[in-house]
């Protein structure tokens, strides 16, 4: 009987052997990539369900609005606006926002200059933990002549009052801005009350200012 060469018998094995370790390679890079993959669409999936939370308690756990209109001593305008959690047991966030005031003049929007009052607690952008009720101040400084009349011896007046909210105190991940907007109509410094009565029939006093709906 014949005996195979050694040399021979080491060439067979190259010849198989080769294609396993490669695919086995190929096999575990697949496998690398599979794993990779399925923990990005974790990722992903954590944060949209992050964002989902984020705008629920946004738009559902946090109220705002503009609280009140009136005169400081120097002819300006102080106007308190408040922020609150409905449903404190869902911890909230929010950096204090910077209200910023308008006045139509004719078609357009003029910016009008607003300042903290000294004795503000809550200092434009800190954060704050929504466990009640807080309340944010600003002065503003309205001496617009040309103002556009909405309604009669009134100035049409915008509050652009952008918040930006979180579930932790430093976050790492998403901020949600939130963007609310209140009108009003105006009474000017110096306007004559009784004209203004009986151009819009008020039945008593002549209010400061008066609310209106989103438009």
């Amino acid at each position: 009987m014949r005996r195979m060469d050694p040399r021979r018998r080491r060439r067979g094995w190259r010849r198989w052997l080769w294609p396993v370790v490669i695919g086995l390679g190929v096999g575990a890079i697949a496998a690398s990539d599979w794993v990779v993959g399925r923990y990005q669409d974790h990722l992903v999936e954590v944060k949209r369900e992050h964002r989902k939370k984020l705008e629920k308690m946004a738009w559902f756990y946090i109220r705002a609005d503009l609280d009140h209109v009136e005169y400081t001593p120097d002819n300006k305008y102080r106007v308190t606006t408040w922020i609150e959690n409905a449903f404190p047991e869902h911890p909230a966030y929010v950096m204090m926002p910077n209200v910023r005031a308008y006045v139509q003049v004719g078609p357009q929007w003029q910016e009008i200059s607003g300042v903290e009052p000294a004795e503000s607690r809550w200092a434009e952008g800190t954060v704050v933990r929504l466990d009640g009720r807080v309340e944010t101040q600003r002065i503003f400084d309205i001496q617009e002549k040309d103002y556009f009349e909405l309604l009669p011896g009134y100035m049409h007046v915008r509050f652009d009052n952008v918040m930006y909210i979180s579930d932790e105190a430093e976050p790492k991940d998403d901020v949600l801005e939130r963007a609310s907007v209140y009108y009003i109509h105006l009474r000017p410094f110096g306007a004559d009350d009784a004209k203004l009565k009986a151009m819009n029939n008020f039945p008593s006093d002549v209010p400061v200012y008066i609310s209106m709906p989103p438009h």
